[in-house]
C-alpha cells in the first residue's frame, strides 16, 4: 500500500530526457531524432520517472514510465497508456519531457494507488506531434494506425515493461498484472490491441476503407500482430470509434454485424462512454454486440457529456476515473 506521494521533478526528468537524447545512436528515421533503444531498463530504488525507446517497424517509440514512491511493493502492477489524436506531450513538444495534464492527472492515480503508469507516445518518433490533417487519412494514416500499428507499440511497451528491473535484477512489474488504458484514437487501439487473432476468419483479407475507396496490404494495410502468448490482463475504452474503418469486418451498427464483424477481445474491456459523444453510437453498437457473443465487456454510460469527458472538470469525469481504478485494481490483483 502507499505510504506517501511525492510530485514530479520535472527538473530531473528534462535533464534525464537531455542525456538520453545525447547519447543517441546512429540509426535514423523519418522523426527527425536520433534515440537509444532499450532491450531492458535498469533503474534505482529512487527512480520516480525515466523516458525510454523502443523500435517499432522501424520507427522510434518513446515510452514515458512512472514509479511510485512509498510503497512496500515487492513488485508492481502496471498500465499502459494510449494517448489520443492530440499527442502526448504539453503542448505537443516532446522535447520539454513533459506530458500533457491528462496524463499527468492518471500518473498521479496511478502513484496513488502503487500501480507503474507506462505512457506510450505512438507519433512523435514517426514525423507528428497528433493525428491531424493529412495523418488522418492514408497513405500517412497508416503510419500512426489505431488498428494495426499502435497495437505493435502497446505490445513492444508491454514486453520492455516486464523486463523492468533494479540494479540488483530484481522485477518491478508483475508480469500477468499489466493493463491498459487509452482515450479517443487510443481507445480504438486498446481495442485492437486486445484484439483475438483466433477470431479471424479463413482466408480474410485486410483491408480499411476511406471516404469510399477502399486499401489493402498491397496500400499498407498490415495484418495484426498474433495475439501474445501473455498478454494484457484487461483494457479501459474511453470514448473511442469501434468501426476502424471496418477492419474487422461489417459496421458494428449494420444488419450484418452479427454475421461478419469478427471483432472480439482475449481480455475483458470496461468502455466509459458519454452519452453526448459524436463516436458513442457505432461503440455502443459494438458493446451490445459483443454482450450478444457473451464477450467479458462492461459498459459504463455517462449522462450529460461527450467526446474527450475525462480530461474537463465535471463530477462525470472524477466518476469514470474513480470506476476506471476500481476496476484495475480488481483486474491487476490489488485487492488481495
Amino acid at each position: 500500500m502507499k505510504k506517501a506521494y511525492k510530485s514530479i521533478n520535472s527538473f530531473n526528468l528534462l535533464v534525464l530526457f537531455t542525456f538520453l537524447l545525447w547519447l543517441a545512436c546512429s540509426k535514423d528515421d523519418d522523426s527527425g531524432f536520433n534515440h537509444p533503444i532499450s532491450t531492458e531498463v535498469v533503474v534505482s530504488s529512487k527512480t520516480t520517472d525515466t523516458i525510454v525507446y523502443t523500435e517499432v517497424n522501424n520507427s522510434t517509440v518513446p515510452i514515458y514510465i512512472s514509479i511510485p514512491e512509498g510503497c512496500d511493493n515487492p513488485n508492481f502492477p502496471a498500465v499502459v497508456v494510449m494517448h489520443g489524436s492530440d499527442g502526448m506531450w504539453s503542448d505537443h513538444d516532446i522535447n520539454t519531457g513533459k506530458m500533457s495534464g491528462q496524463n499527468n492527472d492518471w500518473r498521479e492515480l496511478f502513484d496513488q494507488n502503487c500501480i507503474i503508469g507506462v505512457y506510450v507516445d505512438s507519433y512523435s518518433g514517426r514525423g507528428t506531434p497528433t493525428r491531424r490533417g493529412d495523418w488522418e487519412d492514408p497513405p500517412k494514416n497508416f503510419k500512426i494506425s489505431s488498428q494495426f500499428i499502435r497495437p505493435r507499440d502497446a505490445n513492444a511497451a508491454l514486453a520492455l515493461i516486464k523486463e523492468l528491473k533494479y540494479k540488483d535484477g530484481t522485477r518491478l512489474v508483475r508480469p500477468e498484472d499489466v493493463g491498459l488504458v487509452g482515450f479517443s484514437d487510443g481507445a480504438a487501439s486498446v481495442a485492437a490491441t486486445l484484439f483475438d487473432t483466433n477470431a479471424i476468419p479463413d482466408g480474410w483479407e485486410w483491408n480499411q476503407s476511406f471516404g469510399g475507396k477502399e486499401y489493402y496490404e498491397s496500400d499498407g494495410v498490415l495484418p495484426p500482430e498474433p495475439k501474445p502468448t501473455s498478454g494484457f490482463a484487461g483494457g479501459i475504452f474511453y470514448y473511442g470509434g469501434s468501426v476502424g474503418h471496418n477492419y474487422f469486418g461489417k459496421h458494428p451498427c449494420g444488419d450484418e454485424a452479427y454475421e461478419k464483424n469478427f471483432y472480439q477481445p482475449y481480455a475483458p474491456m470496461l468502455y466509459q462512454i458519454p452519452t453526448e459523444g459524436y463516436l458513442t453510437e457505432n461503440t455502443l453498437c459494438m458493446v451490445y454486440l459483443l454482450q450478444q457473443k457473451g464477450m467479458p465487456v462492461t459498459l459504463n454510460l455517462y449522462e450529460g457529456v461527450g467526446h474527450g469527458f475525462d480530461f474537463e472538470d465535471t463530477e462525470q469525469s472524477a466518476q469514470a476515473r474513480a470506476s476506471s481504478m476500481v476496476w484495475l485494481r480488481e483486474l491487476l490483483h490489488m485487492n488481495q
